[in-house]
């Protein structure tokens, strides 16, 4: 096990020095960090963060379980909600490890030990420690230190750092120092106590009480009496633990929690622990099922009569008919499976989610419903939830089917979105117009030659086969369809699409909304007035 941990040190130390060193641009050229390392954009954080989980994924044993990194979404993600909104997309993975530890990396990724799960009493212990890595990860630590330590040189001794590891040179300092820097990520005092800061109230907003982190706080303390676990340092040297726990409860007084945590989240939290525990003692990263087979007869005959009154046209009564049958079949994944294409189909996207999660929590490996589940958090707006969903079932489908390079591309579109900034103009050609499309307006007169929406887009979709599926409709007051169309291209990375209003055009006044749509997503809404002229 240390020298898997050596290689896997290695490895990432390597891996900072390409990806925070070596990043692509837009326009094809390399990125400099010797000459530009005050101007880490949040692209390059998203990019180092997903080739640095790549890495580590291939090294590091990660739980896949979907119910225990489930569960660690959530979560993460019911502390994230009050961060919105925000440029990353949140990655929560569980790393096999008894050690009481968790690290955050540029772009959204946060990994917690399982060692760290397990030793967690309550759910508000274990949102305390993610909420700090949020923290992290929300402050941009990683691209400010690159501002005030100056990096670049950094980077290239943790590059020979790793190189010596790897070599297996360089002694136990040189070792220790890798494995310090490259897999915990250490930050200044200064850093680490705004993490805390930052996480308390994250904590607060989502309704966690944030005496929780300080209560880790002291069960990390307790591990470090003689004798005792070894702590990794990044966890108690960054300030001191008892300079730590003494912060937290000055700050306590001033905190207010809002509302409370959803109430199905310490009872998920008690089942997570303990799947999780016996995946650790079987040494496994996941389980196929999550409870024992139903009766398939009884199943059939449901999902038949289910089916009659769907031909019958009553398709209300089929799904309510299901949510009966699975009272009695509550072990039939088929059954909230059914349920939930049906409540799909009804437009009832809410509750067709609630039987996603049903049937996951009955088959958590299924990648259909893993899929299916995505999207639909997708369609609800969603986007973290949908990311980890579609993640999961990507890792599930076979290698090169087409159902897993969808889930990958609808992964990356919500990573990386299709518009980076987007406006309205008024499509006046002049040196002061303060876009490339004309000047800023948010409303229009009928006397106005045209109102143009304009974008800058993302360096990934900047390709013929990208550009040609994305269109532009204008919706009048009314909500129709007033025009649509495709955009046109003014040169990397703009794009624009006008709307004609004097002149034989004549519309409307009132409130008129744009919308820029890739592949039947809407990527950019906006509304804008249009005044009548006196």
């Amino acid at each position: 096990m240390a020298a898997g941990r050596l290689v896997l040190a290695a490895r990432v130390a390597l891996l900072l020095a390409v990806t925070l060193g070596g990043c692509v641009q837009d326009d094809g050229s390399t990125f400099d960090p010797i000459k530009q390392w005050t101007e880490v954009t949040v692209d390059e954080e998203r990019e180092a963060g997903m080739e640095f989980d790549r890495e580590i994924r291939k090294v590091a044993v990660v739980i896949d379980d979907p119910l225990v990194v489930g569960f660690v979404n959530d979560l993460g993600q019911d502390i994230v909600r009050t961060i919105e909104p925000q440029p990353f997309i949140y990655h929560f993975r569980v790393i096999l490890d008894p050690r009481l530890n968790a690290f955050a990396v540029p772009g959204g990724y946060v990994y917690i030990h399982s060692g760290t799960i397990l030793a967690a009493s309550s759910v508000e212990e274990l949102a305390g420690v993610m909420a700090h890595e949020i923290g992290h990860v929300k402050g941009r630590h990683i691209a400010r230190l690159q501002e005030k330590l100056a990096i670049p040189s950094l980077l290239a001794s943790l590059a020979g750092m790793a190189a010596a590891v790897a070599a297996k040179q360089g002694g136990a300092l040189v070792t220790a120092q890798a494995i310090n820097v490259a897999m915990q990520l250490q930050f200044t005092r200064e850093l680490e106590a705004e993490a805390d800061d930052l996480g308390l109230t994250f904590m607060s907003r989502s309704g966690y009480d944030p005496r929780g982190m300080a209560h880790f706080f002291e069960r990390i303390a307790a591990e470090e009496r003689p004798g005792a676990i070894e702590i990794p340092p990044y966890l108690y040297s960054h300030p001191a633990l008892p300079e730590r726990i003494r912060a937290v409860e000055a700050a306590l007084p001033s905190l207010h929690v809002q509302g409370k945590p959803p109430p199905e989240m310490q009872p998920n939290f008690d089942e997570a622990q303990l799947r999780l525990l016996q995946l650790v003692e079987s040494q496994r990263t996941s389980f196929a099922q999550g409870k024992a087979t139903a009766d398939r007869a009884a199943g059939d005959a449901a999902l038949l009569q289910a089916e009659k009154r769907v031909a019958e046209g009553d398709v209300s009564g089929a799904i309510a008919f299901l949510g009966r049958a699975e009272t009695t079949q509550a072990d039939d994944p088929r059954l909230p499976f059914r349920r939930a294409e049906l409540l799909e189909q009804a437009g009832r996207n809410d509750e067709a989610i609630a039987a996603w999660r049903q049937t996951l929590r009955l088959e958590p490996t299924r990648a259909q419903v893993l899929y299916r589940l995505g999207l639909a958090c997708k369609t609800r707006g969603e986007r973290h939830r949908a990311v980890f969903y579609l993640e999961q079932a990507e890792s599930r489908f076979g290698a090169g089917s087409e159902l897993r390079k969808k889930a990958s591309w609808e992964v990356e579109k919500l990573t990386f979105p299709i518009v980076d900034r987007a406006g309205l103009a008024d499509g006046v050609d002049s040196k002061g117009a303060d876009t490339g499309a004309g000047f800023s307006r948010e409303s229009f007169t009928t006397a106005d030659a045209k109102a143009v929406w304009w974008a800058r887009l993302h360096g990934r979709y900047w390709e013929d086969k990208y550009l040609d599926k994305l269109t532009v409709r204008w919706r009048d007051p009314t909500g129709a369809v007033h025009t649509a169309g495709a955009i046109e291209e003014e040169g990397k990375p703009l794009v624009v699409a006008s709307l004609p209003i004097a002149g034989d055009a004549a519309l409307e006044p009132g409130t008129w909304t744009v919308e820029a749509v890739f592949e039947g997503d809407v990527v950019d809404r906006r509304t804008f007035e249009i005044r009548a002229t006196q």
